[in-house]
């Protein structure tokens, strides 16, 4: 009986044991039949990434050329070493590495994309050579070729070109869908910012198979990243060059340009920067000795630096003052070294004064008493119309980034800002250049611009033409006029032979003797942190423009001096080797 008991129990348990293994059976026959059937597309996904990894290749930018085929700026190729992330080998790879180049190396171990670090960039030819020899130790490794931008002789025209830098994570934010990913290139300023679409080309990529232990096996599949546009700019390199050194050690700012095009010829900014320096990748503590400069090298001072204008507005009083019929060609006026208006007295440049002067001669001598009475002989409102119409403060439609506009004080201005009431002397100061008026230096010279073109107003241009990678033009910027100042031929007659009169007879004697008729003004702007601003404007032939030039020398003084003297060298590099 005992033995019957026994073996029901065994009958008990081996069904039981038979039940359990049917069920575990059916569920690992379901389990499976999930995963090769329903999960199995996925997991060959996953499995065919853990064995292809692929890798993408910067794209390239379009070079930059002046406009006689200069190549200004263009991409090189650089060497870089690149770890594919998910071997487990990492530690024993980077020590490695520093065996294999004989040397210790502070890796920069920085995530260019999920999966990839990038371990050295700027690899020299001989790290290349030996790095190759060693591949079958340095599992994971690979030595990629990526662009890096090169700018011809550095500091001459970086505020121009700008430079290019590492997306940010902020840009990413806002380009991510355009393309950019983590260690892209984007302009960061100047040319390279303003015209990114263009120069930016397109990514290649490079699919590789690895082993276990993250060794490449082979490539399977390659695509070259590649350009698609080039620019060639209106800049004269030549000329640029000349401007540049014109300057020497001085701080500030030359423009040359075609007043009939509005085609920039020259556009120089000083104290300036090297961009290739950003190429290579500064330290955080170069880019903070860059910024805690106290003559702020990154200010491209033609476009965003602010100064008074100084004598070189006359040029505007005096042709709001003929077209408004306040004054005469033939007026003189007796200049005793001051005005006297109310209780104050006005001081001239020239202390015992110019004597009697006509409207030409004041202009010439720039008379600041002549000047004072012709700004009160109009008033705020009627100066202000005019330097509208002349665009002071104004958008300047130029091509480039970050552009600003100056600052032209009226009475409304003055009562709702500073809540006073407009003086008669803040319109003496007006009429000088002074007080609160703030101009940048691209503002003079479009100012001469419309005075050398007769009212003509022409959008200024930095580009000329677009060249696709087979150097074909498939865009060309053409002249395009905004506006035309309607004066009376009488007005920029008068005016123009009383500019003609500062070189010959007043205040430019400094570009006396030149083989040519020009057409300028002086300035002296002052300065209440130190020495005054010297400018020096105009064009020639005075008679038919071909060129507007302006001059800015920061602490240089008075006009005639230290900008006249810049000037000269540029007028006459210009004659010798461009002609007229």
């Amino acid at each position: 009986m005992w033995n019957e008991r026994m073996e029901e129990r065994i009958r008990q348990r081996v069904a039981t044991a038979l039940w359990i293994g049917i069920a575990l059976f059916v569920v690992l026959s379901a389990r499976l039949w999930y995963l090769s059937v329903l999960r199995g597309e996925w997991f060959r996904e996953r499995s065919e990434r853990n064995r292809v990894r692929v890798v993408f290749l910067e794209a390239l930018r379009g070079n930059i050329y002046d406009r006689r085929g200069v190549c200004l700026a263009e991409d090189v190729p650089r060497f870089r070493l690149v770890f594919l992330v998910g071997s487990n080998e990492e530690e024993l790879v980077m020590k490695r590495v520093r065996e294999v180049l004989g040397r210790d190396i502070a890796f920069s171990l920085r995530e260019r994309a999920p999966g990839e670090l990038v371990l050295l960039e700027d690899l020299p030819l001989e790290d290349v050579v030996k790095i190759e020899e060693n591949s079958e130790r340095l599992p994971g490794v690979l030595v990629e070729v990526y662009p890096a931008r090169k700018y011809r002789d550095g500091e001459i025209a970086a505020l121009l070109l700008g430079y290019v830098g590492k997306v940010s994570s902020e840009e990413l934010k806002a380009l991510g869908k355009m393309g950019y990913r983590n260690e892209d290139r984007i302009g960061k300023s100047g040319v390279e910012s303003f015209y990114e679409s263009l120069l930016r080309g397109e990514e290649g990529y490079r699919r590789v198979e690895v082993d276990a232990l993250g060794r490449v096996v082979q490539v399977l599949d390659f695509r070259s990243p590649r350009f698609r546009y080039s620019l060639q700019l209106a800049l004269d390199w030549e000329l640029q060059k000349a401007c540049y050194e014109a300057l020497g050690r001085r701080n500030g700012v030359v423009l040359v340009g075609d007043p009939a095009t509005g085609e920039i010829l020259a556009f120089v900014s000083k104290p300036s920067f090297d961009p290739n320096l950003f190429s290579r990748g500064l330290s955080l503590k170069e880019w903070l000795d860059l910024l805690e400069q106290k003559s702020n090298p990154l200010l491209a001072r033609p476009t965003q630096a602010l100064y008074p204008p100084g004598s070189l507005f006359k040029i505007l009083i005096a042709l709001a003052a003929l077209e408004e019929q306040v004054v005469t060609s033939r007026e003189s006026f007796f200049c005793p070294g001051y005005l006297e208006y109310g209780d104050r007295k006005y001081l001239c440049w020239r202390r015992g004064g110019h004597g009697r002067v006509t409207f030409k001669e004041a202009i010439a001598e720039s008379c600041n008493v002549v000047f004072y009475t012709l700004g009160l002989r109009l008033g705020p409102e009627r100066i202000a119309r005019y330097a509208r119409m002349f665009g002071f403060g104004q958008d300047a439609h130029l091509d480039l980034p970050g552009v600003k506009t100056g600052f032209f004080p009226t009475p409304e201005w003055k009562r709702e800002a500073l809540k006073e009431a407009w003086y008669p002397g803040d319109t003496v100061n007006l009429s000088i250049g002074q007080g609160y008026l703030l101009v940048t230096p691209l503002e003079m010279y479009l100012f001469l611009c419309a005075v050398a073109n007769r009212g003509k107003v022409y959008d200024p241009h930095v580009l000329w033409r677009v060249l696709d990678e087979n150097g074909r033009v498939v865009r060309e910027v053409k002249p395009s006029l905004r506006r035309t100042i309607a004066l009376r031929s009488q007005t920029w007659d008068t005016v123009i032979r009383g500019m003609e009169k500062v070189v010959t007879q007043g205040t430019g004697f400094n570009c006396r003797g030149l083989p040519v008729k020009l057409a300028a003004k002086t300035g002296t702007a002052q300065n209440p942190h130190g020495k005054e601003h010297s400018w020096f404007g105009g064009f020639f032939p005075s008679d038919r423009p071909k060129f507007v030039f302006l001059v800015l020398v920061e602490h240089g003084g008075d006009g005639s001096g230290e900008a006249a003297l810049v000037a000269r060298k540029v007028v006459e590099w210009i004659l010798q080797n461009r002609g007229v």
